[in-house]
C-alpha cells in the first residue's frame, strides 16, 4: 500500500487497497492515516458496488442518510425517478434526467457547475467524510471536482479577523440545492427571518485532529446563510471576506481527470469542495455515501 500526495494543499492517491474486501485492522489503519494526512484521497480502478461503500462508511464510524433524501421522499419521487436509491445510505449524482438522458437542468442539480460547499451542512448532524463513486464520467466534458483546505484557510486569517470570528455561529440555508435552486418541496426565503436551517460554528474544532477549521457551508445570494450574532450587512461583508480567504487557489487541489471505477473520500470537517460545469450531452452517474458524523464543536 502506497499514498502518492498530490503536492498541493491537499489531495492524495492511494494505491494497493482494494475496496472490494472488506478492511482488516492494517488497511483501515492505513486508510485513516492517509485520510487524516490529505483530508482528501483517491483510489482509482476500483469494482465495486453500492454494498461496498456502505461498508466502507461502516468501517469508518457509519453511515448516514443524506438531508436531501427526505425532500424528494416527501416531494413523491421513487426509486424510478433516478433521484432516489433504494438504499437509504446511498445517494446518486446524476445528470440524467427522468428519461434516463443527459441534460443541463432536471429536478436536481443537472450537469450544472456546484458551488463551493460542505456536504450536508444544512443538518444538525453533518457527516464527517463523504465517499464518491464514478460509474459513468462525460469524456473531456468538465465535471471537474476542486477542494480547499479549511485547516490552513483559518490558520491563515489575520490575528484580528480570528478573533472577530471567535464563538460566531451561521445560520444554515437549507433551502437551496448545491447549485443554488430550490430544493423539492422548498421554497426560497425572501428575508433572514425566512431561512430555515441549523446553527454551526464559523469555526469548528476537528475532533480527532484538534485543529481548527473555518466551517463555511453554503452561501447563496442574500437573504440566505448568515452570522447570527451580527447586524445583516456586517455579517455579509465579513462572509464575503471569508469566503474569499477559503477560496484561494493555493489552498485548493482538482481531481479533473475522473475514471470510471474512481472513488474519492473526503473530510467534510475541514474541507469545503465545487464542480464545473459537465458537458449536458454526455452522462456523468456517481454513487455516494456519506460517513455518520457529530454535531460541530466549536473552536
Amino acid at each position: 500500500m502506497e499514498v502518492i500526495s498530490s503536492g498541493k494543499a491537499l489531495g492524495a492517491e492511494v494505491h494497493g487497497v482494494d475496496l472490494s474486501k472488506p478492511f482488516d485492522d492494517a488497511t483501515k489503519a492505513f486508510v485513516q492515516a492517509a485520510w487524516r494526512d490529505n483530508l482528501v484521497i483517491l483510489f482509482r480502478g476500483q469494482k465495486i458496488g453500492d454494498e461496498h461503500l456502505l461498508s466502507m462508511a461502516e468501517s469508518l464510524g457509519g453511515s448516514q442518510s443524506t438531508g436531501s433524501r427526505a425532500y424528494w421522499l416527501e416531494a413523491g419521487y421513487t426509486e424510478k425517478s433516478g433521484r432516489v436509491s433504494a438504499l437509504p445510505g446511498i445517494s446518486i449524482i446524476s445528470n440524467l434526467d427522468e428519461n434516463g438522458k443527459p441534460a443541463m437542468k432536471h429536478a436536481g442539480s443537472g450537469s450544472q457547475e456546484l458551488l463551493w460547499h460542505t456536504d450536508n451542512s444544512y443538518v444538525d448532524n453533518p457527516p464527517k467524510g463523504s465517499i464518491l463513486h464514478a460509474l459513468q464520467v462525460p469524456v473531456n466534458g468538465g465535471g471537474h471536482t476542486s477542494f480547499s483546505n479549511q485547516y490552513l484557510a483559518y490558520e491563515r486569517l489575520p490575528e484580528a479577523t480570528k478573533a472577530k470570528i471567535a464563538g460566531l455561529h451561521t445560520k444554515q440555508d437549507a433551502s437551496r440545492n448545491t447549485a443554488g435552486g430550490a430544493r423539492p418541496t422548498k421554497t426560497l426565503p425572501t428575508t433572514y427571518a425566512e431561512v430555515e436551517g441549523p446553527v454551526h460554528p464559523l469555526v469548528r474544532l476537528h475532533p480527532d485532529s484538534g485543529r481548527k477549521a473555518l466551517y463555511l457551508g453554503r452561501r447563496y445570494a442574500a437573504p440566505s446563510s448568515h452570522i447570527l450574532e451580527m447586524p445583516n450587512d456586517e455579517g455579509e461583508a465579513l462572509l464575503d471576506e471569508l469566503w474569499e480567504a477559503a477560496c484561494q487557489p493555493d489552498l485548493v487541489w482538482t481531481h479533473a481527470d475522473w475514471q470510471a471505477g474512481d472513488v474519492l473520500m473526503w473530510d467534510n470537517r475541514c474541507t469545503m469542495h465545487a464542480r464545473t460545469e459537465v458537458d449536458p450531452t454526455q452522462a456523468r452517474v456517481m454513487h455516494r455515501t456519506l460517513i455518520k458524523g457529530e454535531k460541530p464543536i466549536l473552536a
